[in-house]
């Protein structure tokens, strides 16, 4: 390309610019006008080109000169000025300087107070952009390793992932029961991916490893300073970071009731208002609900409502326990058994007795508890006594727990079950808590509790 073509381009670019481009040389000539300046001004190009800057004042074009500051002081200039026409308008002018260090031109560039407006929202706009992706990204990466490959060979199971198939696409609300450990956060996630909503955004959300005091501050987020402690910048909540996706509610039995009817709330109307604030947000989320509790008998007892029940259970799917699907032992056991080779450079096998044990054993943890299982014994490399030990002292726990129901109530059976049980996990991880809390499917925060609860020290024998 030639230098004249080169020279019309870069004109006819600098025409199509939205801003105003003027250019003066060191007594202040003009030298150059974009189209958009000519048109804002009222001026021909031939009349622009004829005139100085100081011409613009004395004719009443505009009421100050940028260009004139910075001629006079040899340094940028930024100057709000007013057209003859009323349009108030930015103005920057920057001299530029030759190799003798000597003022050779001065460039302005202005704008309307319109655009700046524009541009300041969409500045706004784009930053808010960037923040809810930053959220939704930490959010994302804290629960990308939660979800794990469906295996099942288990009629039951095959039949519910083809009814989840269908039913996904109704972007009703499903809740999930079942025993802890059952798979029901895999079930969501996969309800989440078969919908229309499968390109926006997951949010798994655990109701009883939030603090209940924190529990509205979470959901509906807050504005900067609306409590002690509060993130200066204010934060988004899970209700509204999850716009336009599925908000996955695991153990939706353990939010308090004031929560519930927040929730009910915001499930009937989509009106979301941050802490602090008297803002009305709207978002328009999917949820799902899972829970190992009975609902119909904790709205019986007075700690579930009944609108948020009925509101809920539009589709309530019953996920069977890993003790009634046979079939998904085997080929669960498998698949972790080669996951965790794999991870651990190993290549251990099931004997026939230790296959025999896998499926006699009841698994009141589930599946949680069977990969459990399988890590540890991947880990110790395949001692063939020690898996069928660790599944024969539980054996024996179920057992004592039987014998002794004619005096102990459910709830201290349970509860002694849970102890012991926590209490081999901590063993078999030498008492990290993080890695811990993520062997048991459970937050932290709720490990420590139950620690304190039952007065667990590394000491203990």
């Amino acid at each position: 390309m030639d230098n004249e073509k080169e020279l019309y381009m870069f004109n006819k670019c600098l025409d199509y610019y939205y801003g105003n481009i003027l250019i003066s040389d060191n007594v202040g000539k003009i030298l150059y006008v974009n189209e958009t300046l000519l048109k804002m001004y009222g001026l021909t190009r031939e009349r622009a080109l004829s005139m100085s800057v100081y011409d613009f004042i004395k004719e009443g074009i505009l009421d100050k000169s940028a260009v004139i500051e910075a001629l006079k002081t040899g340094k940028s200039a930024f100057i709000k000025l007013c057209v003859n026409s009323g349009v108030m308008i930015d103005c920057v002018a920057k001299p530029v300087y030759g190799s003798d260090g000597e003022v050779e031109y001065i460039i302005a560039i202005s704008y309307d107070e319109t655009f700046m407006r524009e541009m300041q929202r969409q500045l706004s706009i784009e930053k808010a952009r960037t923040e809810e992706f930053k959220d939704k990204l930490l959010f994302i990466q804290q629960a990308n390793n939660k979800y794990r490959s469906i295996i099942t060979a288990d009629k039951q199971m095959k039949n519910i992932f083809r009814s989840l198939k269908y039913l996904a696409a109704s972007d009703s609300s499903i809740i999930l029961y079942g025993e802890s450990g059952v798979g029901k956060d895999v079930l969501a996630n996969y309800i989440h991916n078969n919908s229309i909503r499968k390109d926006e955004i997951f949010m798994p959300v655990n109701c009883g490893a939030i603090p209940s005091e924190l529990m509205e501050a979470e959901f509906f987020g807050y504005e900067k300073g609306a409590f002690t402690g509060a993130d200066r910048r204010g934060k988004k909540g899970i209700f509204e970071m999850g716009k336009g996706g599925t908000v996955f509610l695991d153990e939706i039995g353990d939010l308090p009731l004031f929560m519930q009817a927040k929730l009910l709330r915001f499930l009937d109307s989509g009106e979301i208002k941050r802490i602090g604030s008297t803002k009305i947000i709207y978002s328009d989320v999917r949820i799902l609900a899972a829970t190992n509790k009975d609902l119909k008998q904790l709205v019986k007892e007075g700690k579930f409502r009944e609108e948020l029940y009925y509101r809920l259970n539009i589709i309530p799917i019953f996920i069977p326990p890993l003790r009634e699907r046979p079939d998904d032992i085997k080929a669960i056991s498998e698949y972790y058994l080669k996951e965790f080779n794999q991870k651990y450079n190993r290549n251990i096998g099931f004997s026939k007795e230790q296959k025999e044990r896998l499926n006699s054993y009841s698994w009141p943890g589930n599946i949680r508890e069977l990969r459990n299982e399988i890590e540890r014994y991947v880990i110790i490399n395949g001692d063939k006594n020690i898996l069928s030990d660790r599944i024969i002292n539980k054996e024996c726990l179920s057992d004592n727990t039987k014998k002794s129901k004619c005096t102990k109530d459910l709830r201290s059976a349970k509860e002694e079950f849970e102890k012991e049980y926590i209490k081999s996990v901590l063993i078999d991880c030498g008492w990290k808590i993080q890695k811990t809390a993520d062997k048991l499917g459970i937050h932290r925060s709720v490990l420590y509790s139950k620690i304190e609860k039952y007065k667990l020290r590394q000491n203990n024998k």
